[in-house]
């Protein structure tokens, strides 16, 4: 399973989504396994890795992407140089 992990992990840090088709699936999720366990199991992995999943049936082939932000959700940064706090500012 980590070796999945990181070839997705390789796969987005070159483009947008990573495809992976079902004979690499295999190799971790055996096609023996209920088709509807088998899609929760891959979305349980996905969710791990902070991952969204799109599923094809047809092969079952599943897209891979990092997770696009909801409306309205920010993201926080937070500085550990006190010359950078709000507090350690010139006011005007």
């Amino acid at each position: 399973m980590r070796k999945l992990a990181n070839l997705i992990e390789t796969e987005l840090e070159k483009q947008e989504i990573c495809a992976v088709y079902d004979s690499e699936l295999a190799r971790v999720w055996p096609k023996r396994i209920n088709s509807a366990k088998r899609k929760q199991q891959i979305m349980r992995f996905a969710n791990k890795h902070r991952l969204a999943v799109t599923f094809y049936d047809v092969g079952l082939c599943a897209i891979f992407e990092k997770p696009r932000r909801i409306a309205g959700e920010r993201t926080v940064l937070l500085s550990l140089d006190p010359k950078r706090t709000p507090s350690a500012r010139k006011r005007r």
